[in-house]
């Protein structure tokens, strides 16, 4: 009788195990399939920008010799200079902005590809080496832009990641996301708000940082729809003094 409920444990334990890699499994394709969507979306947002890019590019090459013509003519007005100056510095910003969207997109899609080839890397068990769990325990979190400070709070079981967060201005919520090797992508799901940010960052080899990159999944007016982000681990001296 004895043998019969060992075995049966024995069982259970294996089944268990097969259950939790099957969930791993579906969790990592659906991640990779979502990735892969989102490639291609950036691929398309990025072709979008260089056509804007290469157009405010033109404006401001064509505002900048309207005011070198109208300086050295001697029958414009110092009012329509100076009117044609201000048009410069509105195509200036123009491309400025651009140029900014343009990197951080183009630092995304490299995340993204790198990302990708993980997640593939892991699906057929090419996994990386097993390290020390850097991840798990309470991170100082600054996103920029605006410099918004929080905690992100994380789990590490295997390559998936859970947690909870706080932020200021009263936000706080769940993390869901996976880490392959040192590459991190969390999924934000706010209390009040639900889904609505997807962070992706890299673990420094000692632990000692966590940086990358964020994108919004809403869009709200006058909020930025995408913006880096940076955290250092809170040292256990640290948590334990905190109220």
């Amino acid at each position: 009788m004895r043998r019969v409920s060992l075995l049966s444990i024995v069982a259970a334990a294996a089944l268990a195990g097969i259950l939790c890699a099957d969930t791993v499994t579906e969790v990592l394709r659906a991640d990779l399939a979502r990735e892969r969507r989102r490639l291609a979306s950036d691929a398309t947002q990025l072709a979008e920008v260089g056509r804007r890019l290469q157009t405010a590019t033109g404006d401001l090459a064509t505002a900048s010799e309207a005011v070198a013509d109208l300086a050295g003519r001697s029958d414009s007005s110092i009012e329509e200079v100076a009117r044609r100056e201000e048009a410069v510095a509105v195509a200036e910003q123009e491309v400025r902005t651009l140029l900014d969207r343009r990197r951080l997109l183009v630092e995304r899609l490299l995340e993204r590809r790198r990302g990708i080839a993980l997640l593939d890397a892991e699906l057929k068990g090419k996994r990386p080496a097993a390290t020390a769990d850097l991840l798990s325990g309470r991170w100082n979190v600054t996103l920029e832009p605006g410099e918004q400070r929080g905690v992100f709070r994380l789990a590490l079981d295997g390559t998936l990641v859970s947690g909870e967060y706080t932020l200021e201005g009263g936000f706080s919520g769940s993390l869901r996301g996976t880490l392959i090797g040192d590459r991190l992508r969390l999924e934000r799901v706010d209390s009040q708000l639900g889904f609505t940010t997807i962070y992706f960052g890299r673990l420094a080899r000692d632990g000692s940082q966590l940086s990358g990159t964020w994108e919004s999944t809403t869009f709200g007016v006058g909020a930025a729809g995408a913006g880096r982000w940076r955290a250092q681990p809170i040292k256990e001296e640290e948590v334990e003094a905190s109220p």
